[in-house]
């Protein structure tokens, strides 16, 4: 039987979610900044910041992994949001270096564990698999918005003028309070979660062996190349862009990082845009699109980058053709992750995507820990239009791993996302 189209209270709450969750641990670098500049702690021990994030994440996707189904959907974003306001409401009250770790590795865990519930609540919702991808494109878009949004917010409470300054810790407040509306939404909004309760007499060790048999499926394993290609091409443009366009096409450092930021603009277009393409036109012909626009307009930018001089430039009117080329990346990777997560989950039954969701979380932090340093190797050693070019072996892998998991799909028994 097919769910019942989201409510408009529910889908809110989902957007405000993401959102907040993005402008949070999207803050790591601008963290590092202030700490340093507020505690006098060194760059390394600040770095630290990244690892209690990273560690958080994948904490809280393993335990949605084994207990989610028995906490509940709504409980467990309940716990996350409730969690993760009461930690950043305490940071401007206890403010230290500890208190900033602590903050990431609680909003971190709490992150895990709302991604995988919210995943697995838009199976339950959604009743049918173009209903589910359009959902969870435009839930995506959301993070994306919250991306462009932490600097906007970390900005307005840094104050210039005093180094030792903690006033951009009071941004935290306004991230709980953002939580606490979250919360407010979600508590009112009803969500019928029998179909896929878990018995509490079950054994705990069960659900654990559930993911690891899970884990080394044909679909798991697929979704797994697809991880890992989706984050060193979307990692690639988004860490390496500011670089490239100041140390290869000679831009000013402002000017190439804020041109570089046009790739997340980009990418929240095609998150939408596809959002809405999804509900007329079915996930394999999307992501073929996607694929082949993302990889011509990169080949098309590096034949546009051949040749440009160094000139420290500093007017946008003066700025290479390929500056401009290279974010348009982004209105087609944009949107290759939510439509191959939708993709893969719609595979299984709505009762086990909350496993599919933490595999998916445990596969991305490891992708990221490998993909961003490896291009900065090749960016290193062969400089940037190699390092770009690179890009398109992920991009291949993509193209092989979508074709491996429409046969996938095909050779295993339809599973409604509800």
């Amino acid at each position: 039987m097919s769910a019942p189209a989201a409510p408009l209270q529910l889908r809110l709450c989902m957007f405000l979610n993401y959102c907040a969750y993005a402008i949070q641990l999207n803050s790591v670098g601008i963290a590092v900044l202030q700490t340093q500049r507020s505690f006098g702690v060194s760059l390394v021990e600040a770095s630290t910041l990244a690892f209690y994030k990273g560690l958080g994440i994948l904490s809280g996707a393993l335990i949605a992994g084994s207990f989610l189904k028995r906490i509940g959907y709504k409980r467990a974003m309940l716990i996350a949001l409730a969690a993760s306001a009461l930690v950043l409401v305490a940071v401007p009250v206890f403010v230290s270096f500890t208190a900033v770790k602590a903050v990431f590795l609680v909003t971190g865990l709490s992150y895990g564990l709302m991604k995988v519930a919210l995943y697995s609540t838009i199976g339950l919702i959604s009743p049918g698999k173009k209903e589910h991808a359009s959902l969870l494109s435009f839930v995506e878009s959301f993070y994306k918005i919250g991306s462009l949004l932490t600097f906007i917010v970390f900005a307005a409470f840094t104050n210039n003028n005093d180094p030792h300054s903690t006033s951009w810790s009071y941004a935290y407040t306004l991230l709980a309070g953002l939580m606490a509306v979250a919360f407010v939404l979600l508590v009112s909004t009803p969500l019928d979660e029998s179909s896929v309760r878990e018995d509490s007499a079950k054994p705990l060790y069960l659900p654990f062996l559930e993911m690891a048999r899970l884990a080394i499926t044909p679909v798991a394993v697929t979704l797994a190349f697809l991880v890992f290609a989706a984050i060193v091409t979307e990692h690639g443009f988004i860490n390496w862009l500011p670089t490239f366009n100041t140390k290869v096409m000679g831009l000013v450092p402002t000017l190439g990082i804020q041109l570089a930021g046009l790739y997340a603009i980009f990418a929240i277009i095609g998150r939408v845009g596809v959002g809405f393409v999804l509900k007329r036109v079915a996930w394999f012909p999307v992501l073929v699109a996607c694929i082949a626009g993302a990889a011509g307009v990169l080949v098309l930018g590096l034949l546009a980058a051949r040749g440009v001089v160094l000139s420290a430039v500093a007017d946008w009117r003066e700025v290479p053709l390929a500056v401009w080329l290279l974010p348009l990346t982004g209105l087609f990777v944009g949107p290759i992750w939510p439509v191959m997560h939708s993709a893969a989950l719609t595979t299984l039954p709505a009762a086990r995507h909350n496993t599919l969701a933490s595999l998916s979380v445990v596969f991305s932090s490891t992708s990221g820990a490998v993909g961003t340093p490896l291009l900065g190797v090749v960016f290193h050693h062969y400089g940037g239009l190699v390092a770009l070019a690179a890009l398109l072996v992920p991009l291949a892998i993509l193209a092989m791993g979508i074709v491996v998991l429409r046969r996938v799909k095909q050779a295993m028994p339809a599973a409604s996302p509800a």
